[in-house]
């Protein structure tokens, strides 16, 4: 059983039927708040990806919801090809839940309550929707896209080998993972600066050993705990 959960929990399939309901959540949230003319702010992660799609000439709001919903697809038709089933375990999803928390409690001791999601305020219904969107986006970014463009691009550019390639690439984007907290109103700050370069690596570690799902949960969970402690 040990085997089997650390296989299938960290598949995509795995990792999109966990995060999915936090994708719903955090669109339906901007939704509400944007159409109850509630003061609110988006993910920053969430903004960047629609403006680069807005620079394709889509838009960015409607193409960025249509793709995670193409990809769902996808992940289903190959879940069928490689492990023949679509069953679900529930018992494994809790298990992904319960050890995200952990990480998440993990997280708390060693970053000493520093924000990880970006534009907080004082409004707690938007904290509450940004956590969410953090953990979805910023993963998505830093760790699902960032880390394997730049251990690709490593790989092609310098002949670099694949352990030191991805060594090089967790550095790298933990910096620029740090470094995107402080576009917006939070003054750059050293100590800050380096307590997210090291939950920068440490999220990097969890997305590769766990997958994606494991380490958007540990990451929305840490600014829950953060946000409302």
């Amino acid at each position: 059983m040990v085997a089997d959960y650390y296989f299938k929990s960290k598949s995509l399939f795995y990792s999109l039927i966990i995060t999915f309901p936090l994708f719903i959540f955090y669109e339906i949230g901007i939704f509400y708040m944007f159409q109850a003319n509630i003061p609110y702010s988006k993910n920053g992660a969430d903004v960047l990806i629609e403006e680069f799609i807005n620079m394709l000439g889509l838009n960015g709001y409607y193409a960025a919801s249509s793709i995670l919903f193409i990809v769902f697809f996808l992940i289903l038709y190959f879940q069928r090809k490689n492990f023949k089933t679509f069953k679900i375990s529930s018992k494994y999803l809790s298990l992904m839940i319960m050890e995200s928390f952990l990480y998440a409690m993990l997280l708390v001791l060693l970053l000493q309550n520093i924000y990880l999601s970006q534009g907080v305020n004082m409004n707690n219904l938007n904290n509450f929707i940004l956590s969410i969107g953090a953990g979805l986006y910023e993963e998505l970014i830093f760790r699902f896209f960032l880390l394997f463009f730049l251990s690709k691009s490593f790989i092609f550019i310098f002949k670099m080998k694949e352990f030191s390639s991805l060594l090089l690439s967790i550095i790298a984007s933990s910096v620029l993972f740090s470094l995107f907290h402080y576009i917006g109103q939070e003054s750059f700050n050293s100590y800050s600066f380096t307590l997210r370069f090291i939950a920068g690596i440490y999220l990097s570690l969890i997305y590769i050993n766990r997958g994606f799902g494991i380490v958007a949960l540990t990451h929305a969970f840490y600014d829950l705990f953060v946000i409302f402690r």
